[in-house]
C-alpha cells in the first residue's frame, strides 16, 4: 500500500512519510540520490534508461558495461526506498516503455511545487500575496538540490528558485517594516544572508530592523561581515546605504544631558597603536572638508597624497595577493607617518593621506619614504607604487597646484 509522501529539495534532499525519512545528509551515495532526484523531478514522463546512464557517466566512468552498473545503482537505489516502507522501491520506481517512472498512485507532496504555486501571483489582493509570499520564504530552506548543485540540469532550476526566493523576499520586507514587524523581518533576513550573501540590499534591510530594535552592536557586526566578504570575494567596499546605515549604528546617542569628563571620556580614542590615524573613507572626507575650512581662515599648507599599487608590467594581481600587499602598505602608512596625520583606504588599490602643515616637496619625501620602507621590505612583491600630491584646497578656492611621481 502506497503511503502519502513528503518531498522535500530546497536545501536538503528528502522524502518522508508520516513516521519515516530518508535524506541524502544521511546517505552519502551521491548517485543513488542523483537518480532519485531526476525520477521525481521528471515524473511525469518516461525517464529511459540511456538517458539514466548519460546522467550519472556523462564522462564515462562506468566502464565497459554501463547496463550493468546502472543495473546495480537502480537495486540499490530500490533498497534504499525500502526504509520507508517493505518493498516502497518497487512500488514507487515503476519500469515502462524502456524505462522508469515514478508511480503516478503516489500521493506527493513536493516542496518546490507549493513554493512555486504560492510564489506565483494571481489574483490576490496585495494582503493575501504578502502572507502567501511569507509562507513561500518559510519553505526555503537552501537552494534547489544545494548538495548537486554542480550538475548541469539542477543549475538552471537552482536558479530560477533562487531568484524567485529573492523577489519574494523583497516584496515582504517593505511591507513588514510599514507593520513595524522589526523581529520577523530581522529572521527573515538572517535566513537569507546564508542563501544569498552578497545581496546588499537584504543585508541592508537586516542591519535597519535591528536598529529599530535597538541593537546597535548587531547591525556593525551584520556591516562588519558583509564588508569583509565583499572585499574578500568580489574585491568590492560596501554601498552608500550600508556605510550610512553603519554610522548610525554607532553614532552615541545620549538622551540626557552629559558631564565634561563623560564628553571627555566619549571622544577619547580607545586605543592607540600610535602612527597616523587610519580611518574609514566617509570620515576622512570629513576631516579634508574640516581642514579645507581652517586653511581658508590661516592659509597654512596642508597636502593631500594618493598612493595605487598596480602589478609591474601591468600584471594583474589576484585579489588574495591584492588584498595582502594592501594590508601591508597600511601598516607601512600608520608607521612613516606622524600622529597627527590621517589616512584612509578609498578605493581596492589606493590608500589617500592628509598631511596636515606640509608642503609639496614634504608630502613628495614623505610618499617616498612609505615606498622605500615598504619595497625593502617586501622586495618580491613586483608592485608598483605610484603617488600623487597636491594641496588640499582651501574652501571656495580651486586647486591649481598637482604633482604626480612613479616608483
Amino acid at each position: 500500500m502506497l503511503e502519502n509522501l513528503y518531498i522535500q529539495m530546497l536545501g536538503c534532499f528528502s522524502i518522508s512519510t508520516k513516521d519515516k525519512k530518508i535524506s541524502d545528509i544521511d546517505n552519502r551515495s551521491r548517485k543513488l540520490w542523483l537518480l532519485l532526484a531526476y525520477i521525481i523531478y521528471y515524473r511525469h514522463r518516461v525517464v529511459l534508461k540511456e538517458e539514466c546512464i548519460n546522467l550519472l557517466w556523462g564522462d564515462g566512468e562506468s566502464g565497459a558495461n554501463p547496463a550493468g552498473a546502472f543495473k546495480t545503482v537502480l537495486h540499490r537505489l530500490r533498497s534504499m526506498l525500502d526504509g520507508l516502507w517493505p518493498k516502497a522501491g518497487h512500488d514507487l520506481i515503476l519500469r515502462q516503455n524502456g524505462g522508469y517512472i515514478w508511480n503516478k498512485e503516489a500521493i506527493v507532496v513536493l516542496d518546490i511545487e507549493v513554493f512555486d504555486n504560492l510564489y506565483r501571483k494571481g489574483k490576490f489582493g496585495e494582503k493575501e500575496q504578502i502572507q502567501r509570499d511569507f509562507k513561500a520564504l518559510q519553505l526555503y530552506h537552501g537552494d534547489f538540490l544545494s548538495h548537486m548543485s554542480s550538475e548541469v540540469w539542477v543549475i538552471p532550476i537552482a536558479a530560477y528558485y533562487h531568484n524567485c526566493y529573492v523577489k519574494s523576499l523583497l516584496r515582504v520586507l517593505p511591507v513588514f517594516f510599514e507593520q513595524k514587524r522589526y523581529m520577523e523581518a530581522a529572521e527573515l533576513c538572517q535566513m537569507a544572508s546564508n542563501v544569498e550573501p552578497f545581496h546588499e540590499g537584504i543585508h541592508s534591510y537586516f542591519m535597519q530592523a535591528l536598529l529599530c530594535m535597538g541593537d546597535q552592536k548587531g547591525a556593525v557586526n551584520i556591516y562588519k561581515k558583509m564588508s569583509e566578504r565583499l572585499y574578500s570575494n568580489l574585491g568590492i567596499m560596501p554601498s552608500e546605504e550600508m556605510r550610512a546605515l553603519y554610522y548610525s549604528a554607532i553614532r552615541i546617542n545620549n538622551s540626557k544631558e552629559l558631564s565634561m569628563d563623560v564628553i571627555r571620556e566619549q571622544l577619547q580614542e580607545e586605543e592607540s597603536q600610535g602612527g597616523a590615524l587610519i580611518c574609514d573613507y566617509d570620515f576622512f572626507r570629513v576631516l579634508y572638508r574640516l581642514m579645507a575650512r581652517i586653511m581658508a581662515q590661516d592659509g597654512k599648507a596642508v597636502q593631500v597624497a594618493l598612493l595605487s599599487i598596480s602589478g609591474e608590467k601591468g600584471v594583474e594581481f589576484s585579489l588574495k595577493k591584492q588584498q595582502k600587499i594592501m594590508r601591508n602598505l597600511q601598516e607601512h602608512i600608520r608607521m612613516s607617518l606622524r600622529g597627527g596625520d590621517t589616512a584612509s583606504q578609498c578605493s581596492v588599490s589606493q590608500y589617500v593621506l592628509l598631511l596636515p602643515y606640509a608642503n609639496y616637496e614634504n608630502g613628495c619625501m614623505v610618499c617616498e619614504r612609505i615606498v622605500k620602507a615598504f619595497l625593502r621590505k617586501c622586495p618580491h612583491a613586483d608592485v608598483v607604487i605610484q603617488y600623487t600630491v597636491c594641496p588640499v584646497v582651501p574652501a571656495n578656492e580651486k586647486n591649481q597646484v598637482r604633482g604626480t611621481c612613479d616608483e
